[in-house]
């Protein structure tokens, strides 16, 4: 059976806060300012929809990240697809967001990396993860609230991505990689109920 044709992802647990629309194999982006973003979201998704000639019946599936990341960030996205998820009468799918951020960022011939995110504090989450012969991303270790110094012990000569480390200006967003994903087996990221289990991998909250 194959995946959802259009996708909805919305990524609001990272400082590059984006959001994408994929139809069949074209995706459109779109950026959110960090302290703009939540007010952000909705006029942004309209944006795509309308560009792309889709209304909320046309949507097949909504994906966000399913963490770690920011706390608020986490909870506000997911609450908003959630909503979008129940008027659309589509699934909602949780990707983790290390499985996005190695997916954004590997490189085609890479079969193992260590994708990282700012935890802030500086501390940084992480996950050890590997591409499976479907192409989709399995986590072999993590996710992991760790120090620079258990980052790289966790690495090893594994090269350390990142959407920090992406080569930009800023940092790069991961909607469009959410909806990749997603579009790819919507199966593995679906949850058993209604709603989406978030990961933290921190006890407490981050500061925003």
């Amino acid at each position: 059976m194959s995946g959802p044709r259009v996708v909805l992802a919305i990524d609001t647990a990272t400082a590059a806060g984006t959001v994408a629309l994929r139809v069949a194999d074209r995706t459109r982006e779109r950026r959110l300012e960090w302290r703009a973003s939540f007010r952000q979201i909705a006029p942004a998704v309209e944006g795509l929809m309308n560009e792309a000639g889709v209304d909320w019946r046309g949507l097949e599936a909504i994906a966000v990240p399913s963490g770690p990341g920011s706390f608020t960030g986490l909870r506000v996205g997911a609450a908003l697809a959630l909503g979008i998820a129940r008027i659309a009468g589509r699934p909602l799918l949780g990707v983790p967001t290390l499985v996005a951020v190695a997916e954004a960022f590997a490189r085609p011939d890479e079969r193992l990396v260590c994708a990282t995110l700012d935890a802030r504090r500086g501390r940084r989450y992480a996950a050890l993860c590997e591409r499976s012969a479907s192409g989709l991303w399995d986590v072999l270790a993590g996710p992991l609230d760790a120090t620079p110094a258990e980052v790289a012990g966790l690495a090893g000569e594994i090269r350390v991505v990142s959407p920090e480390l992406a080569l930009t200006h800023e940092p790069a967003g991961l909607a469009a990689a959410l909806a990749r994903l997603a579009a790819a087996d919507p199966d593995r990221y679906r949850s058993a109920g209604d709603g989406i289990e978030l990961v933290y991998a921190r006890a407490g909250i981050d500061p925003v």
